[in-house]
């Protein structure tokens, strides 16, 4: 049932080409910034960038667009209307929509982050046969855990929270506190060389994303009780 009603997401994702613009620009944002680095001759060009724009501001912003673009403008409740009239659950069609949003925005920012890193790299940076696969499973684990994140805002209300989750993520997801703990940019920075997230090791960090995902994901569906 649940790969039954992943269909009208995913459609919804194809078929809006217009709601792929944002996603598009900062992909290309992102691409930009890495030949920038590269045309510089910086020796530790990929570092420098996967931690720096890639983490701070494409890696959330492509999330962000996917989730919008997979849930719709309206918000979750809104987004699965149509097949909870035809007689599905409030909760089965939310979950296949979040799951669309998650795969998709862990594939997007693997293949993204993979790419950044290969064009960004240095001398000074670890060997590209280590350092390419590292970028693609972190970038795509990130991916997924601000899909979950931000999923969560788009069940609220009209999925206005959406912008507040992001807002939220940028001035407290940086910090030593609770709220670096529970959401994904501490992690991520921390996973891509930069400093650790809350004193948590790397180990740590990547775990606590695979469980953000999870809970996450989770939330949002608990949150569509009704339509």
């Amino acid at each position: 049932m649940t790969t039954v009603l992943a269909r009208i997401p995913a459609l919804r994702l194809v078929r809006t080409p217009r709601a792929w613009l944002p996603i598009a620009a900062w992909a290309v944002l992102a691409l930009a910034i890495a030949l920038a680095a590269r045309s510089r001759g910086s020796t530790t060009g990929a570092d420098h960038v996967m931690r720096g724009a890639f983490a701070f501001l494409v890696l959330p912003l492509v999330s962000y667009g996917v989730v919008g673009a997979t849930l719709g403008a309206g918000g979750l409740r809104r987004g699965i209307r149509g097949v909870v009239a035809l007689g599905a659950t409030p909760r089965s069609a939310a979950l296949a929509s979040v799951l669309v949003a998650i795969a998709t925005s862990a594939a997007l920012c693997g293949l993204l982050g993979a790419i950044v890193c290969a064009l960004a790299h240095g001398s000074g940076d670890p060997p590209l046969g280590s350092d390419l696969p590292a970028s693609l499973w972190i970038s795509a684990l990130g991916g997924a855990a601000y899909a979950a994140y931000f999923s969560v805002g788009s069940a609220i209300g009209k999925g206005t929270m959406r912008g507040v989750f992001l807002a939220f993520d940028w001035i407290i997801g940086g910090g030593a506190g609770v709220g670096a703990l529970v959401t994904p940019r501490g992690h991520v920075t921390s996973l891509l060389g930069g400093p650790a997230c809350a004193e948590l090791s790397q180990r740590a960090s990547s775990m606590l994303l695979v469980v953000l995902v999870v809970v996450y994901a989770s939330l949002a569906v608990v949150l569509v009780r009704r339509v």
